[in-house]
């Protein structure tokens, strides 16, 4: 006879427990936790981009997207938080408004032309000619910027 777990939602355990229930369990815990933060700290960006970051991990494009946009309204200079939001616009199928998102993540300094290139939350944009020249736009700052000094 085997005992009920006395606690529901402990993680799963055993050699029957798959790493990715594990790891499910583990991002439910840590969202769980943001989202107290999130109540007792409404605006505390740090609980909010990750939360951001975590409901996309778990598929959870809607509530992804809403924190990124009060990410946008929190932190309206940071680069990230636009192309965090262009990322959440493109998953939940808004391309135009992503194309838009990410123009403006660049025009604040964004430069990682070959990350967003293979970022998967972006591969409904690749075939688009915008997002073509977004990255050609990052790439040719690079190439007339000096090289490190060290």
């Amino acid at each position: 006879m085997t005992r009920p777990r006395e606690n529901p939602d402990a993680a799963p355990e055993g050699p029957a427990a798959s790493k990715k229930a594990r790891e499910d369990h583990a991002r439910n815990v840590e969202v769980a936790f943001l989202e107290g933060v999130r109540a007792r700290l409404p605006h505390f960006p740090a609980a909010i981009e990750s939360l951001g970051c975590l409901y996309t991990e778990m598929g959870r494009f809607q509530d992804g997207l809403r924190a990124d946009r009060e990410m946008v309204k929190l932190e309206p200079l940071s680069p990230i938080a636009w192309y965090n939001l262009a990322c959440s616009l493109a998953l939940t199928e808004q391309p135009a408004l992503a194309l838009e998102a990410l123009e403006k993540s660049v025009a604040l300094g964004y430069a990682d032309a070959d990350w967003m290139e293979a970022d998967v939350d972006l591969v409904s944009l690749r075939d688009r000619p915008e997002f073509e020249r977004i990255l050609i736009k990052i790439r040719s700052a690079q190439a007339i910027l000096p090289p490190p000094l060290f």
